[in-house]
């Protein structure tokens, strides 16, 4: 699992038990990001766990980098070992969006340190609220989760198990897409004119956290045609959006 022969120093074996774990390590860091990140639109309060974990996820996926460079690979059903081979295909399929990603992590925790060194005295500028999106180029770690979650479907002994990890794999996405577009609604409103956007005209703009993310994500899940909510867009952009989400569904 851990390959130390000469010429292949602590080179990790991709089905070993090592890189396992730590692709359920990833899995876990990986929903805590599809949760966190969304939610984000929400003027969330600073907290120390948020701040604690935020800083653990980023040296998570900073590692990550490091631990792709020393993990083999199959290619043509044969597994390749070599270190130089192995940074010439990490190189050629995900070192970019890895650094892409690592990089808009730095950016973000820049931005949210000037944010709450002003926010107490003045409210968030458009400009700001704007910024918050660039959050989503986080997302696209979610292409890793079906490495993820291979690892641990392989974990599973039984077909009764292996049928309720599908049942609440499903289940799962569903809840995750619509948490999703729930805070991407809130956004949207967010983003748009102040004076003219959904969340003003139904004034829930003055409302508690818990229940502006209540409503977003009641309002998400009537996009699927379960139940009903009296919440219309008022312009443009949040026009299109809800176009969007409609032919999504």
């Amino acid at each position: 699992h851990l390959i130390t022969t000469r010429g292949r120093c602590c080179l990790f074996h991709p089905g070993g038990r090592r890189r396992k774990a730590w692709d359920i390590m990833g899995m876990c860091f990986l929903l805590y990001d599809i949760f966190v990140i969304p939610l984000r639109f929400f003027d969330v309060p600073p907290s120390m766990l948020l701040d604690a974990m935020g800083w653990a996820t980023m040296l998570f996926w900073h590692a990550d980098i490091f631990m792709s460079f020393s993990t083999g690979f199959f290619h043509q059903g044969l597994l390749e070992m070599s270190r130089c081979q192995i940074a010439k295909h990490y190189a050629q399929t995900w070192l970019i969006f890895d650094l892409i990603v690592v990089s808009v992590d730095w950016i973000m925790t820049w931005a949210d340190a000037s944010v709450q060194s002003t926010a107490r005295v003045v409210r968030l500028s458009k400009n700001i609220r704007l910024i918050r999106f660039l959050r989503l180029v986080r997302m696209i770690r979610l292409a890793k989760m079906s490495r993820m979650t291979d690892t641990f479907e392989d974990q599973l002994q039984s077909q009764a198990a292996m049928i309720q990890y599908s049942i609440l794999k499903v289940l799962a996405s569903m809840l995750m897409l619509n948490h999703i577009i729930a805070c991407l609604w809130f956004g949207v409103g967010e983003a748009s004119d102040d004076n003219l956007n959904w969340i003003k005209s139904t004034g829930l703009d003055s409302r508690t956290l818990a229940y502006q993310y209540t409503t977003c994500m009641h309002w998400a899940l009537a996009q699927l045609g379960v139940g009903s909510v009296e919440i219309e867009p008022v312009n443009t952009f949040e026009r299109i959006f809800c176009i969007l989400v409609v032919f999504a569904s």
